[in-house]
């Protein structure tokens, strides 16, 4: 299947979609870019497109870029790029991309340009049902994003030797980051425990990603009286756990039945997941454009 993406100012095969290390200096070689990642449900449907264009524009300006297109220009731009593609197989997956440019300064860290805009689409990453009917192992892993709160690429080298670490050699199926004896958040995922018949998640106190599945994961939970309160997450609690899962744009809600070698709960898919993985999947199905 041959998938359209929107690249600087048209629409191209995403095959073809290329950053150039000389117009793209800044992105390339200094990680001066932000960008935002999620998927299409229901025959090419963005889910919660407006969430992300505005978690990608308020990173955008942390990072002090001069973008050329209003939020709804760029919405505009993606449903037409999702128009140009053919669902009738298989959903997609799309990342929003604002790449930057060339530096003027002497240093090679500076540009006034406008920076770059990319709307690219890539076959939807489906993750073994296995993982969702029998929960996944995580392992942990000392570390923490520096602007964690900015989706850019030099926040996840630390996921990289994570997952070097602890997954490419089989021994978990994804990574913790933990900081100062607490739990933070995944190396691509946010994270939740259930203790004491309440779910729990970390503050988005500029530690972790103020991931746009987290922000309605616990809406969903506010507004079907699901109890959800976020607070610090110490290591040593991980055995009061009853439940845990993960979440995430493109993995929805995964169950964790063990951590760090300790099982969560009876090791088994618990009640409230299962109970939140439907209320999840009726969200987002609502939630498109």
């Amino acid at each position: 299947m041959t998938l359209i993406s929107f690249s600087r100012d048209k629409f191209i095969p995403s095959e073809e979609v290329s950053l150039s290390i000389k117009s793209n200096f800044l992105s390339i070689v200094r990680g001066y870019q932000v960008f935002t990642f999620f998927k299409t449900v229901n025959n090419g449907n963005p889910v919660f497109l407006d969430d992300h264009i505005n978690r990608v524009f308020s990173n955008a300006n942390d990072m002090k870029m001069k973008i050329s297109h209003s939020k709804e220009e760029i919405k505009l731009l993606v449903l037409e790029t999702l128009e140009k593609n053919d669902f009738s197989e298989c959903e997609c997956n799309i990342m929003i991309l604002l790449a930057g440019t060339t530096p003027y300064d002497n240093s090679g860290l500076i540009s006034s340009s406008f920076v770059d805009l990319f709307i690219i689409t890539s076959p939807i990453k489906v993750y073994p049902p296995d993982s969702y009917e029998k929960g996944i192992s995580l392992g942990l892993y000392e570390y923490e994003r520096i602007d964690a709160e900015i989706k850019t690429p030099y926040t996840y080298y630390g996921g990289v030797k994570a997952q070097q670490a602890h997954v490419q050699n089989g021994k978990y199926d994804e990574v913790l980051f933990t900081s100062k004896n607490n739990i933070l958040e995944g190396t691509t995922f946010s994270f939740f425990a259930i203790k004491n018949n309440k779910v729990i998640t970390p503050k988005a106190d500029g530690r972790i990603l103020g991931s746009v599945t987290r922000k309605n994961l616990i809406k969903i939970m506010q507004e079907h009286q699901i109890d959800c309160i976020e607070e610090p997450i110490s290591v040593e609690d991980i055995d009061n756990f009853s439940e845990a899962f993960i979440a995430s744009a493109n993995r929805d809600i995964i169950p964790v039945v063990s951590i760090d070698n300790h099982t969560i709960g009876d090791g088994k898919v618990g009640l409230i997941y299962k109970r939140l993985i439907s209320l999840y999947q009726k969200e987002i199905l609502k939630n498109t454009v």
